[in-house]
């Protein structure tokens, strides 16, 4: 016996990393006595410009629907009927039931024949060929729902084009509503994760700074569809290496789109207490990204590990700094003015390396200024802004990754949800 779907993915379902479709895609029933499935997708966007440095995230951005499956499924996860969704007509084969182009979705289309024993549907859209293809479900490869799971998606297809068409997925059981027809309703979630960094600033005791890279130096460069993690995918640079700069280069040569290094200093005056009360003013360096209005933004896998001490699992940042004039504490406990570029020379330090320092982290949290704050879990769908970036002299390190530095990062999330992040330093 034949059953009747409709299904209508409202604008919500595409939505992008910051409002990333926390709303809910509808699948409604329509009665019918020919057993009809109707589809039909709003607010679907066309493609935009490709950046580095990326506009911030809002709840009104939407996703672009690049491509994607309707998946019909049994009790025991087989797939009995699935839908491509291709943007190209010259795709579109009219003897060919199994491509379906967007723009017809967007009016709204019919499918004929949903087999009895169909009790599930899902969505997975914006995914590349390698990651999941249709030849693999006409060729028998794919016959299972878990098969779909068990898929790859790459961290390298999830940041392009300000991350505005990320790979997003749901499945959901259908419900009877009457007159043999079914209804669900799907949440597309977006899945990855974006951390974004509007500023860095100096700490009370830095006099003078100058922010060389911003890096991305921990993630998990895959993940299966499923969402479950695999310690295998989780990726970084050398952090035991002599020569970090160096280091540096050669993993981001595989991962441009983790660095940022278009970094401008501003000028700006803040207001200050003096030390016998009064306020005051002073001058301070702002580092923001190149283009104004812009953010530092990272797409990420949000999963979270717990990790012993010397363990390397979870989402690393790490911040290289030159330039440095600052004040340290001598013996005496009483503060010194340092040059330390001068001071790693006059210590031997090679002039390559000479006054260079990375500011590591490998912790965030939600709660600022609370430095026993347990390490917040990531979430896929969500976007990790961060708060009170400030460079400080007791984070400094001639090392990446070192073992003796653990710095917290607080963090806010949204969905796509907004969430504030704070360094606790």
């Amino acid at each position: 016996m034949k059953k009747i779907f409709s299904m209508l993915a409202a604008g919500s379902m595409l939505l992008g990393l910051c409002a990333c479709s926390s709303e809910e895609t509808e699948v409604d029933s329509v009665a019918s006595s020919e057993g009809r499935v109707f589809i039909r997708l709003v607010n679907v966007v066309g493609p935009s410009e490709s950046r580095m440095t990326e506009t911030p995230k809002t709840e009104s951005d939407v996703t672009e629907f690049h491509n994607g499956f309707i998946i019909f499924g049994t009790p025991k996860s087989a797939i009995r009927k699935h839908y491509e969704i291709v943007t190209d007509p010259a795709k579109v084969d009219p003897k060919n039931d199994h491509v379906i182009l967007l723009d017809d979705l967007r009016e709204g289309k019919t499918f004929e024949g949903i087999p009895g024993d169909v009790t599930n549907v899902a969505i997975i859209a914006n995914v590349t060929e390698d990651e999941l293809s249709a030849e693999e479900f006409h060729n028998g490869t794919i016959r299972f729902h878990n098969d779909v799971l068990n898929h790859v998606i790459q961290l390298r297809n999830q940041y392009a084009d300000n991350m505005s068409h990320v790979a997003l997925y749901d499945m959901k059981k259908l419900a009877s509503t009457g007159q043999n027809s079914m209804s669900a309703s799907l949440e597309l979630k977006p899945m990855c994760a974006r951390l974004e960094i509007a500023k860095i600033t100096p700490g009370p005791d830095i006099i003078q700074y100058k922010v060389d890279g911003i890096y991305l130096a921990g993630f998990y460069s895959q993940m299966y569809i499923s969402q479950i993690s695999n310690r295998d995918f989780w990726t970084g640079p050398e952090y035991d290496t002599e020569n970090a700069a160096e280091e540096l280069n050669r993993f981001y040569t595989q991962y441009p789109y983790l660095k940022n290094e278009d970094i401008r200093g501003v000028a700006e005056t803040v207001n200050v207490t003096n030390e016998d009360g009064s306020e005051g003013t002073k001058e301070i360096k702002v580092f923001y990204p190149t283009e104004e209005g812009k953010v530092w933004a990272y797409p990420f896998f949000g999963k979270y590990e717990a990790r012993d001490d010397n363990d390397h699992y979870g989402l690393r940042l790490i911040v290289k700094v030159s330039d440095l004039i600052v004040y340290l504490k001598d013996e005496n406990g009483d503060m010194q003015l340092r040059d330390v570029t001068a001071n790693d020379i006059l210590n031997g330090v090679p002039a390559e390396k000479a006054g260079i320092r990375y500011l590591n982290i490998n912790g965030f949290v939600e709660d600022y200024h609370n430095t026993e704050a347990e390490p917040i879990q990531f979430y896929n769908g969500n976007v990790y802004t961060v708060q009170n970036f400030d460079i400080t002299t007791q984070n400094l390190s001639d090392k990446i990754m070192p073992n003796d530095i653990s710095v917290n990062v607080t963090l806010t999330v949204k969905p796509w949800t907004i969430k504030k992040v704070y360094p606790q330093i």
